[in-house]
């Protein structure tokens, strides 16, 4: 696993986590001083109690009850082992910093609080009640986990425990789940500002941009103000009720190029891929494709995107690239001089 450079312990969340699940941590008691030291006491009483008295049923309960603090203590550390929890679905996309929703099941019933990502504690597993969906073991459970920082997420690390079963003290032990898909997390959204003068970005010529009138054609979508006549595809009106034109695909020479480079530090990284999203969620909204150009795990990799969720996609898998300018924006040919500087003008 590659580590924070600031933080040896740390995970680099910018680097793509490790699919291995590992091996599950060793059950440990949790404030195990109270529970013991109650239990001392009451034996102690208790034999005190015994012996004073002689009597035989004295004793006989006595014995009972040292079984059942045995068993009470040490019992959960046998029901968290023999526990699985598993995630039966999982999202493909994630934003850092909002939660994201897991579906996951139990063999026994435990408390489940997620670790790496963190995220609300919940309770989940087959439980004894009057409902006939808490008989059920296959039945699933919501469990969110909110990341903190972009990047891919193959698995979780969560933390399970049991007081079962008589719930005089918790065990609990750490467990490492595989996602059912890869998990994208999309960075928070920045201020589109810093990359380029929001003048621009205000500028009616920008707010009324229209596709472009040549190249393939890519599908259908709603009529804008400023599209023509001449682009309404009337089977599509016909069947959605709406006014639907044609979209044409505009050549990539043509496009606006977003250029992402991410320092090494991960605070910076994650502010500045929020920028790279924002400037791309300001072009996409007034209809027009962007050319994003990012460095990844197998080099620099410069695609079309149409929609914010592929540009979350790409920069949540962006990794550092240090001796470079952070953010760069142009209008094309291609991708920016490296010492180009900030700045975009419409293609």
């Amino acid at each position: 696993m590659t580590r924070h450079p600031a933080d040896p312990g740390r995970p680099h969340p910018e680097r793509p986590r490790p699919a291995d699940p590992g091996r599950p941590g060793r059950p440990r008691p949790e404030r195990a001083a109270g529970p013991i030291g109650g239990s001392i006491l009451a034996l102690g009483a208790w034999a005190v109690v015994a012996h004073t008295s002689g009597s035989g049923w004295v004793q006989t309960l006595g014995a009972v009850l040292t079984g059942v603090l045995v068993v009470g203590l040490a019992g959960p550390a046998v029901a968290v082992t023999r526990a699985k929890v598993t995630v039966v679905r999982s999202p493909a996309d994630a934003t850092a910093g909002s939660g994201a929703e897991l579906r996951i099941t139990a063999s026994a019933r435990v408390r489940v609080e997620p670790v790496d990502p963190g995220g609300p504690r919940t309770f989940a597993g087959p439980r004894h009640g009057p409902d006939e969906d808490d008989h059920d073991e296959g039945a699933t459970t919501s469990l969110t986990v909110v990341p903190e920082h972009r990047g891919l997420v193959p698995w979780v690390t969560v933390d399970i425990a049991s007081a079962s079963p008589f719930g005089l003290m918790w065990w609990h032990r750490q467990l490492r789940l595989p996602l059912t898909q890869v998990m994208h997390v999309a960075p928070r959204m920045g201020v589109a500002g810093r990359i380029w003068p929001p003048d621009d970005l205000r500028s009616a010529e920008l707010r009324r941009r229209s596709p472009a009138v040549v190249g393939e054609p890519r599908g259908v979508r709603p009529y804008r103000p400023g599209d023509s006549r001449r682009w309404v595809h009337w089977p599509a009106t016909a069947h959605s009720g709406v006014v639907m034109v044609r979209d044409m695909e505009t050549p990539a020479a043509n496009l606006p190029t977003v250029r992402v480079v991410l320092p090494e530090d991960t605070d910076q990284a994650d502010a500045a891929a929020g920028d790279g999203l924002a400037a791309v969620a300001a072009l996409l909204r007034d209809g027009t494709a962007v050319l994003l150009v990012t460095d990844e795990a197998g080099g620099t990799c410069a695609a079309v995107v149409g929609d914010r969720r592929a540009a979350g996609r790409r920069l949540g898998r962006a990794v550092a690239a240090p001796d470079r300018p952070a953010i760069t924006a142009s209008p094309g040919p291609g991708t920016p001089a490296p010492g180009a500087g900030p700045k975009w003008s419409p293609p």
